[in-house]
């Protein structure tokens, strides 16, 4: 009886870790990954918006020159809700977007740099269009620059891959498969032994989640983002993206590692206390 039960354990606990993982993968990639709300919530935040003005600042500064402004006085009127408010679109227009290699993607307000220069030039209300135009131009070229073919390419590439197209069903069919396994290794060790199908219950799940975790947390020790080779803006949007997906991976799954770790150590302690 008991070879057989520490055989049909092997087996059961095989699957359940198998599923767990499969569950974790299709739901970190379909609701975090794959989902527009979290990036826009979660990207651009307040140091996503100084890192990206900082980027702006060459090309505004150049603009801001032509006409007659100092260095950094037309930065000033690039908010941080403008950022967020155009880098919102970007991800909204990366979302839906096809078969593609580019995105529509709306212009620059350009009432900011067109009130202040009425306010504080004497131009022409053409001299006032041409420089609000040109600054907003400025932005747009630096805030859009992840308009790249290879880039916005391999997004809808990867947008209708099978994994993606298919994440919910495989999350539905990990998540079943996973109780029905924790079902199974329950009535494997009812009766006396029930404490000690806890144990092996939350053992696997701790295997489960860490499996998928220890991944996630050595792309983030080993800084893997911060030292991807990309100049200019494109650098900014592409690792504030990949951080924004990686962080929030992390940290849903450093929950479940914390969860799994604290009832497995109470199952323990209670099998210990039966014994």
């Amino acid at each position: 009886m008991k070879v057989l039960r520490g055989i049909g354990t092997v087996i059961l606990l095989a699957v359940l870790i198998g599923a767990i993982v499969l569950t974790l993968v299709t739901g970190l990639v379909r609701f975090m990954a794959m989902n527009p709300a979290f990036v826009k919530t979660f990207m651009t935040t307040e140091g996503y918006c100084a890192e990206m003005r900082e980027k702006l600042s060459d090309d505004l500064d150049h603009v801001a020159l032509l006409y007659g402004f100092e260095e950094g006085e037309v930065l000033k009127l690039v908010k941080d809700s403008a950022i967020r408010s155009y880098t919102n679109d970007m991800i909204d227009a990366l979302y839906a977007a096809e078969e593609t290699d580019t995105l529509s993607l709306p212009p620059f307000p350009t009432d900011e740099f067109a009130d202040y220069a009425r306010a504080n030039t004497n131009f022409d209300e053409q001299g006032i269009r041409d420089f609000a135009d040109d600054c907003a131009k400025a932005v747009e070229e630096d805030l859009a620059a992840i308009n790249v073919d290879l880039i916005v390419g391999r997004f809808t590439a990867l947008r209708s891959s099978g994994l993606v197209r298919w994440s919910l069903v495989l999350f539905a069919a990990g998540l079943l498969l996973s109780i029905v396994m924790i079902i199974f290794l329950k009535l494997l060790y009812a009766g006396e032994s029930r404490r000690a199908g806890s144990v092996v219950v939350w053992g696997g799940c701790y295997a489960g989640v860490t499996l998928v975790f220890v991944p996630v947390l050595l792309l983030l020790v080993n800084d893997y983002v911060g030292k991807l080779k990309v100049m200019s803006a494109f650098r900014t949007i592409l690792t504030g993206y990949l951080n924004t997906i990686l962080y929030g991976w992390f940290f849903v799954l450093l929950t479940l590692e914390i969860l799994t770790v604290l009832f497995s150590i109470i199952a323990i302690i209670r099998a210990s206390k039966r014994r």
